[in-house]
């Protein structure tokens, strides 16, 4: 008791006697009250399971103890039979709860479904996208941040390039040449192993031209430094130092308009801080 309040919790199951005393001109008095306490059931609702994201057949969840629970949670009906949900082959993580009633005390225990991602060739890549140069992935030197389909197993990445296996859960790895590179991840579920194959990992080299030819023939019409995939600040200056183009967020799209042709010198910083300088000559 806590003054007036009777915690159940505290006092535990069994029967107890609770005893109210007052006291007035007459004398003192007693009265006494009878509180039983039920105790909570205690279910399991049996081992985890793991399935193959493809399985969708409904099947009858069993090893939950005692008997006359409730089932409750995404794919389960109340008397526990379960349909696994459609992930589109991603597969996921479900929980699923068991609810038993005694002498009006609910007590629930969980259970978890795997469903094992299927394998997948050319699973997209969950990467910022390269907006400069968008057929590469990035340029090197790149680092490339990976995450498993499903999460909650065990890992081996295969990177492409020759580097050692990682085995962490989302590692991130850095590409330090151009090429294309075929990543792979070996993922274990339980018993389950799943081989993910991943779009190519397309990492571009970085150059800058040191000419461009502004003739109108369509041909290297204007400045297109491959930099960055970030947005860029480009100046441009001539040999005397006086600045004739800047902007902030360069388009590609410098062809020295109302310039003669000649050496001009650039500089080009991205939005993380990555700077180059060079010359690029002008010629009509």
């Amino acid at each position: 008791m806590a003054g007036n309040v009777f915690n159940p919790q505290q006092a535990g199951a069994g029967t107890h006697t609770l005893t109210y005393s007052y006291s007035d001109s007459l004398g003192c008095g007693t009265a006494s009250r009878v509180i039983t306490v039920n105790p909570l059931p205690t279910p399991t609702a049996g081992p985890n399971l793991t399935l193959c994201a493809y399985e969708t057949q409904t099947l009858t969840l069993t090893g939950a103890t005692p008997t006359g629970g409730t089932w409750s949670g995404p794919g389960v009906t109340p008397d526990g039979r379960f349909t696994p949900p459609d992930t589109k082959l991603r597969g996921g993580i479900f929980t699923l709860r068991y609810t038993v009633t005694e002498n009006g005390c609910a007590a629930s225990a969980t259970r978890q479904v795997v469903l094992a991602p299927s394998p997948t060739v050319n699973f997209p890549l969950s990467v910022p996208e390269c907006t400069n140069f968008p057929q590469y992935t990035g340029l090197a030197p790149f680092t490339c941040t990976f995450e498993p389909v499903l999460t909650g197993g065990s890992y081996e990445w295969d990177f492409g390039d020759g580097s050692p296996i990682s085995r962490e859960e989302k590692p991130s790895h850095l590409y330090t040449a151009a090429g294309t590179y075929t990543v792979k991840l070996t993922a274990r579920y339980a018993n389950c192993t799943v081989e993910t194959s991943f779009v190519p990992v397309i990492v571009g080299d970085v150059f800058v031209p040191n000419i461009i030819t502004p003739n109108h023939d369509t041909k290297n019409e204007t400045f297109i430094p491959r930099f960055s995939c970030r947005p860029a600040t480009l100046r441009v200056f001539s040999r005397w130092g006086t600045k004739l183009y800047e902007t902030d967020n360069y388009r590609n799209d410098w062809r020295a308009d109302n310039l003669p042709d000649g050496t001009y010198y650039y500089h080009l910083k991205d939005a993380d801080g990555r700077s180059i300088k060079g010359w690029v000559t002008v010629q009509r």
